[in-house]
């Protein structure tokens, strides 16, 4: 298995073809698995990169609650780059992981040539909808803790959290999960989408209740953004509906200029 001690932790990652790279970053409770579809239908043409974000699976879940922040998941995927001698790649995120390539894009806008916004969302403008999400996710944190031993290792759907498609391939130590959620997901600063000038393709599920909404904003919102909403799919289009999901990716892969 493929990892390096990178930004103070060991993280694993997996790569998949060649070509111009695509680094491609999950959601809470899930792991790099999520792309294995994806991967397979681009390796013909890209350098594929996915891997596990701190606190998941095979990725160091560090015992310091303090470890846990969306600045130091910015710089572990920056790091992380930078192992793979990656200056400049598309960048896609589901859900937290496509809030992490806008942050990404934030601090390093001439790193990414492109974003794949999967069903995520640009945080929270509104200081009471950012003290809402955090309490809920600070719920799921001690719900989590309370359930189980901070050292247990369980899967997704134990967790409730990540897709259960995954089944028992994605397995993550409690306080791992737990300190993602409670301190990663906390207070989400607001992105502003008109600032990100990049190609940027926004993916959605129909069904997708909790980012359907926030999908429409940002495809309004981006200045050389598209929208493909997914029919008959929800927050996990890409593992629902694989078929449609990787055609629309690799249409906009192939209908950018990269080099």
């Amino acid at each position: 298995m493929p990892a390096a001690r990178l930004n103070g932790i060991e993280i694993y990652y997996q790569e998949h073809g060649s070509g111009f790279p695509v680094v491609l970053t999950h959601g809470l409770g899930d792991c790099a698995e999520l792309w294995s579809p994806l991967a397979e239908a681009l390796a013909g043409g890209y350098r594929v990169v996915s891997w596990d974000m701190r606190g998941h699976h095979r990725t160091e879940a560090p015992e310091d609650p303090s470890q846990y922040t969306q600045d130091l998941v910015v710089e572990d995927l920056r790091a992380l780059c930078d192992h793979l001698g990656i200056e400049r790649a598309v960048h896609g995120g589901h859900s937290l992981g496509g809030y992490t390539g806008m942050r990404f894009y934030e601090k390093y806008p001439d790193r990414v040539a492109a974003l794949i916004l999967y069903g995520t969302g640009p945080g929270y403008r509104n200081p009471e909808g950012s003290q809402a999400w955090t309490d809920r996710m600070a719920k799921l944190a001690d719900w989590q803790e309370s359930n189980f031993d901070r050292d247990d290792r369980r899967p997704t759907k134990d967790l409730r959290v990540g897709s259960p498609a995954l089944g028992p391939v994605a397995e993550h130590v409690v306080r791992g999960v737990a300190g993602v959620a409670r301190g990663v997901m906390a207070h989400p600063s607001f992105v502003d989408a008109t600032t990100l000038h990049v190609p940027s393709l926004v993916i959605v599920g129909e069904h997708d209740k909790g980012f359907r909404a926030s999908a429409d904003y940002l495809a309004a919102k981006l200045p050389d953004g598209r929208e493909v909403v997914v029919t008959e799919a929800g927050h996990l289009a890409a593992l629902e509906r694989p078929d449609v999901f990787n055609a629309a990716v690799r249409e906009f892969l192939d209908g950018l200029s990269l080099s």
